[in-house]
């Protein structure tokens, strides 16, 4: 099975603050734009209770003669307890390595990924992709 070129995830990110509970999930503090996954680590103003909300809104890239293409969320790294998000469905928390066929849950345009990720935890994100993989 061929593969197609990987389409990166890791860099143009936002990131959202907000106190953990139930009234306040969608009351975000502030909002501040990241670079690259790979760099970022937890707003040190924010303490015990917290939460950071990363998002990525991405289209998948037009690929013609191309009649059935599969995806591939990859993973190599990912914070202790990062629940994904794609496009609205909660996958829940999850441990990396990762990998997951994703097809049924994206669009050609306007997908957004996100990470729900409390401020007490450890580890980074690397290595976050699609793998484009044309049906058999």
């Amino acid at each position: 099975m061929s593969r197609l070129p990987v389409i990166s995830l890791i860099s143009n990110w936002t990131v959202d603050y907000f106190e953990e509970g139930p009234a306040s999930l969608y009351e975000f503090m502030n909002s501040y734009a990241v670079a690259s996954l790979a760099n970022w680590s937890f707003d040190k103003r924010y303490t015990e209770g917290w939460l950071a909300w990363l998002q990525k809104r991405f289209d998948l890239p037009v690929m013609n003669n191309i009649a059935c293409m599969n995806y591939v969320l990859q993973i190599d790294a990912v914070p202790y307890g990062a629940i994904l998000v794609i496009n609205g469905r909660e996958f829940g928390a999850i441990n990396a390595p990762f990998e997951m066929d994703v097809t049924d849950f994206i669009a050609l345009e306007d997908n957004r990924i996100a990470f729900r990720v409390p401020c007490v935890t450890e580890g980074v994100f690397q290595g976050v992709r699609l793998v484009a993989v044309p049906c058999e």
